[in-house]
């Protein structure tokens, strides 16, 4: 089983925003998907999860790791498709924020206000129609969407474990 980790930012504005990043369409993983910013871990990053994590942050969204808090670590997340195991940390930037996508990597960067995802139902069990490579099939996931925005799969079950350990908008680590 693969391990990969993620930074899982919320941007602490007067209303506070997590943040995702659309993977660009070319890659092998998830392509056009939403996701949080992070990667499988290399033998560069010492078998660390958090270091894999903010490299990756740095890469896919063009900000210094430096700027990232790291306030927790959540539990991980065994995806049955990739057959990976993935270690999420919650982490908080202060604004403002530049970020600079690697196109290589990230399609595009979007922010939701934390707000949306707290709001009754936001984050949901249901299903999510799929199709790569000329297949088409049907899950059963964690779902969130927002605008034109639809997060599905280990991010979303991501979402529904942040929602589980802080119930609350306020009872968040920021």
């Amino acid at each position: 089983m693969l391990r990969a980790a993620v930074v899982v930012p919320i941007v602490r504005y007067s209303e506070p925003a997590i943040v995702f990043v659309r993977r660009a369409a070319h890659l092998r993983r998830s392509p056009g998907d939403l996701a949080f910013p992070g990667g499988v871990i290399d033998l560069a990053d010492g078998d660390d999860p958090l270091v894999t994590a903010l490299r990756e942050f740095e890469e896919e969204l063009g900000v210094d790791r430096a700027r990232v808090e790291i306030v927790a670590q959540l539990e991980e997340v065994e995806t049955r498709a990739l057959s990976t195991r993935l270690t999420p940390y919650l982490g908080t930037l202060d604004p403002p924020v530049a970020w600079r996508p690697d196109p290589a990597e990230t399609q595009s960067v979007h922010e939701v206000p934390l707000a949306a995802l707290y709001a009754p139902g936001a984050v949901h069990e249901g299903t999510h129609s799929l199709e790569r490579n000329g297949r088409r099939w049907v899950v059963e996931s964690w779902l969130f969407d927002y605008d034109e925005l639809h997060v599905w799969g280990a991010s979303a079950r991501i979402l529904s474990m942040l929602l589980t350990r802080y119930p609350h908008l306020g009872t968040l680590p920021l």
